[in-house]
Formats: C-alpha cells, sequence, structure tokens
C-alpha cells in the first residue's frame, strides 16, 4: 500500500532566498526556468526572487549577467548581487538606472580578506540606502560584531539576513534589536517554537519565508510555518507580505 503525503500553503507564498545555476562542481536539480518553476508549483510557491549560483562562486558581475536568462516569467524576479568595487557598483547602478533593482545581495569578501566595516563599504551603503534598495546578507558569511557596528552606522537602510542557523542563535536577538529596520529570513530555524518565539518578541512583520532552494529543500520551512503556532494574518506577512512590502522600498520599521 503506497502512502500519499500532500501539503498545500494556505496562504500566497513568495520566496524570499532562492539560488539558481549550476555550481562549479555540481549542477543544480533544476537545470532552466521551467524546471524551477515546476519545483515551485510543485509546493505551492507562488514567486520567487532568485540570484544566480555563479556570484558565490566566480563574481557577482558574471553571475548576475548568467541570471538575465533566468527573468523570463513575471514569478521569478532578480536579485542581483553585489560587492564594494568600482566595477560591480557601475553594473547594480546601470541595472537601477533602467529600474530593474528591488534589492541586492552582499558578495561574501571575507575570503580575500576585506571586513564589512564602513572604511570598506560606506560607498555602497550610502547609495544602497539613499536610492532605498534593500540588501541581504548572508550569515553564514558574516561577522556578528562586524554587522552591528557597521550597519548602525546606516539606520535607514533596510537589511535581510539570511540562513540564522542555531549557531547563530546568540546573534538573532541582539541584532534584531540593535537594527530595527533589518528583517530575518527563516530558511534554516529549526528548533521547535523558536519562529512563535520570535514573533511574539518582535512581530510578525520582521520576518520573511525563504527556502534557499537549492542549497535546501524548498518546502521544509514552508511546511514547518503552516504548522506552526501563529495566526493566519502573521502566516501571510511571513510567507510573502513582508517581502512585498520590502521589496516595494517600504521596508523601514523606525
Amino acid at each position: 500500500m503506497s502512502i500519499q503525503f500532500t501539503f498545500r500553503p494556505r496562504v500566497p507564498v513568495f520566496d524570499a532566498n532562492v539560488r539558481v545555476g549550476d555550481l562549479h562542481y555540481q549542477p543544480s536539480p533544476c537545470r532552466n526556468r521551467d524546471q524551477l518553476l515546476a519545483e515551485m508549483g510543485r509546493h505551492g510557491v507562488e514567486r520567487a526572487l532568485v540570484y544566480h549560483a555563479q556570484t558565490e562562486e566566480v563574481s557577482p558581475i558574471d553571475g548576475n549577467g548568467f541570471l538575465e536568462e533566468w527573468l523570463e516569467d513575471r514569478r521569478l524576479f532578480p536579485q542581483w548581487s553585489i560587492m564594494p568595487t568600482p566595477d560591480s557598483m557601475a553594473q547594480v547602478e546601470a541595472l537601477h538606472e533602467q529600474g530593474r533593482v528591488r534589492s541586492v545581495r552582499l558578495h561574501n569578501m571575507g575570503y580575500v580578506g576585506l571586513p564589512f566595516r564602513p572604511w570598506a563599504f560606506a560607498p555602497m551603503l550610502s547609495w544602497l540606502s539613499e536610492n532605498r534598495i534593500p540588501l541581504w546578507i548572508p550569515l553564514p558569511d558574516a561577522d556578528a560584531d562586524e554587522l552591528a557596528m557597521t550597519l548602525s552606522a546606516f539606520p535607514e537602510l533596510v537589511t535581510v539576513l539570511v540562513g540564522a542557523h542555531y549557531s547563530h542563535a546568540l546573534w538573532v536577538r541582539p541584532l534584531m534589536t540593535t537594527l530595527p529596520n533589518t528583517y530575518l529570513e527563516l530558511s534554516r530555524i529549526e528548533p521547535l517554537g523558536e519562529v512563535e518565539a520570535l514573533c511574539s518578541e518582535y512581530g510578525a512583520e520582521r520576518f520573511v519565508y525563504g527556502s534557499w532552494y537549492d542549497r535546501l529543500a524548498m518546502g521544509s520551512m514552508l511546511f514547518y510555518l503552516h504548522h506552526s503556532d501563529i495566526s493566519e494574518s502573521d502566516l501571510e506577512l511571513i510567507c510573502a507580505g513582508n517581502l512585498l512590502r520590502i521589496l516595494q522600498g517600504e521596508g523601514r520599521h523606525d
């Protein structure tokens, strides 16, 4: 006897964190746009914010170029990657002039020894803040002290902290308290009851659903959220509403 397991989300879903394209050592399970859309449909994900894997492995400039072939569908929204160099800034500024930039993702500069400090990132962060462009920051690549000190110098900048794991447990609450315009993406929030506790402390308005597919499975966190003890209105905010507001330049809380 076969056992059928089905799950469909009860609310609209906009995934805030999807990686597309091949890694240098491993092909993506979705080799093209149609396969990704099929995977989204399987989980009831209506829209997704996507960035290209080569922005992590080669460079933001090359990866942003490769991202273009994934964007001929209105359900996929580009997230351009950026680093504080003249050529990277010029690329993103040109895209912004075309009206195509709604968010950017911080490229990991730690591997070349550039710390996330104002003396290195101030021009880039100032430009993002002035243009109301939110910045996604992967926590696995970040330093908590650098985040708190540098982002405090740009209080109007909206940021989304990506991939908080139990190894970041002591970071999350102090960072969210210190940085009122910071959101937390929930792809790796695994402890039972933690979503409820965070929503109780900070309000559901500070969180977004992201799967970090294809690094992680697309449906796991979505299923978890639907079985958490939060209200339907909070679920709607987390699964789509907050992200829509952020991408529209209306994500500030202060």
